[in-house]
């Protein structure tokens, strides 16, 4: 009995293994057959990277001082490039863009397949275990957000962005507050727009009472953001705040959002400039609707999901421009709160991830013609869809009782359940 749990086990961890072998061997190799043409990676995120290579880490920014796009997140994200760029600098690959790519691919692999691991852990507490772990880890692994993002876009950043996040919901789930507002401020300082998700973070205890609780993570977050960024600042003001607060009002309202159909309006102004605080505050609005008429949900992982899921959906739906890899935070967040419930996993919800994955392609679309008129009307089928998943989570977490998103008492999975049967069996 024993020595066959114990095969058992080898055997999962093996695969498990393997599978992940694989999956960073694909990420090297698919960008060397497919990568033809520049990226964010190549254009912005890349540049960057060289300038702290080549001994000037603090001047990250000043390479698109008077660019309409610069490289416009944290400096966390280009934490993983800085060996990367090195080694490809040593390799004589600087140059290549499949090259570079290819070496950039191997290292977020190793945080998408951590990301993969989180969103199997807090599953799997929610509803008490969890029977095929491996399905689950595939609903981050394949996801199209996530593979368009990284490979077509180059958003290298953005598997790291939603690590933290994962770990800031971890932790905000077991009460440790000032380790939430450090994980949120290191998901901003990754990518600018994880600042949506820190909503609910802080709305949450509010509602509550627990005034504490918000002021300790808001005070963590903030304190979190400045370090790191105070030296940024102190070195180049100018390109830091260009960067990260005021390029995006010179934008235009380009294809995958509604916005289109105004862009020519005498007061398409305002959506060019503030259509980030237009998002913020309908975020708002309905964060703190939710928590008014079902204050309970928010108790739960479902609920804390659902809420997170709807913040994010506020960006691609709002923002003045959409591209496909701006669905990939939202649809994460929809598959934590489809499958964070107890009970089978057939049911209404699983619609909302796969509509917002039907939008990656709409997105795509209205993007690969952005002068025509396919690309209206694809940019305003792409805002109904994340309209429509955004009301069917809003009006789910209003309808749906606390008791409804716990997990009936914790059951064993297969796993565990060989090793119990071995520990009994050795009395």
């Amino acid at each position: 009995m024993s020595g066959g749990a114990q095969n058992v086990g080898v055997t999962r961890r093996a695969v498990t293994v393997g599978l992940g072998v694989a999956y960073v061997a694909a990420s090297v190799v698919a960008p060397l057959i497919l990568k033809t043409t520049p990226s964010d990676l190549d254009l912005y995120f890349w540049p960057s990277a060289e300038t702290v290579v080549s001994g000037h880490p603090l001047l990250i920014y000043a390479a698109h001082l008077h660019d309409v796009y610069p490289n416009a997140n944290g400096p966390l994200g280009l934490v993983p490039l800085i060996p990367v760029a090195a080694l490809a600098n040593a390799l004589g690959w600087a140059g290549s863009l499949a090259g570079r790519a290819a070496l950039a691919g191997a290292v977020v692999s190793l945080f998408v397949l951590l990301l993969a691991f989180q969103t199997v852990r807090l599953i799997e507490t929610a509803r008490g275990g969890l029977r095929r772990p491996l399905l689950v880890a595939c609903t981050a692994l394949l996801a199209p957000a996530l593979w368009i993002g990284v490979l077509d876009y180059g958003h290298v950043e953005q598997p790291i962005e939603l690590c933290f996040t994962l770990l800031a919901i971890r932790c905000f789930l077991r009460r440790s507050d000032a380790l939430t507002g450090i994980a949120l401020g290191a998901a901003v300082l990754t990518r600018t727009i994880a600042g949506f998700v820190a909503l609910p973070f802080l709305l949450i205890p509010h509602a509550a009472g627990r005034l504490r609780t918000s002021a300790t993570v808001a005070l963590a977050a903030a304190t979190t953001i400045a370090v790191v960024m105070a030296p940024f600042l102190l070195a180049d003001a100018q390109a830091v705040t260009h960067s990260l607060l005021t390029y995006r009002g010179s934008l235009p309202i380009g294809g995958g959002s509604f916005w289109i159909i105004v862009r020519d309006a005498s007061w398409a102004g305002v959506i060019r400039s503030g259509d980030v605080y237009i998002g913020a505050a309908v975020s708002l609005a309905l964060v703190a609707l939710t928590l008014r008429r079902n204050p309970t949900v928010a108790r739960t992982h479902a609920g804390l999901a659902g809420l997170l899921t709807v913040v994010s959906c506020c960006f691609p739906l709002l923002a003045k421009t959409v591209f496909p890899y701006y669905l990939l935070e939202p649809y994460l967040f929809a598959v934590l709160w489809w499958l964070s419930r107890p009970g089978t996993a057939l049911n209404w919800r699983a619609v909302v991830p796969l509509l917002l994955t039907i939008d990656v392609f709409i997105v795509k679309a209205a993007q690969s013609v952005p002068s025509s008129s396919l690309s209206v009307i694809a940019s305003v089928l792409s805002s109904f869809v994340v309209g429509l998943a955004t009301g069917l989570v809003t009006l789910d977490l209003l309808r749906t009782p606390e008791a409804a998103m716990h997990a009936p008492t914790p059951r064993l999975d297969h796993r565990r359940q060989v090793v119990r049967a071995v520990q009994d069996a050795r009395g």
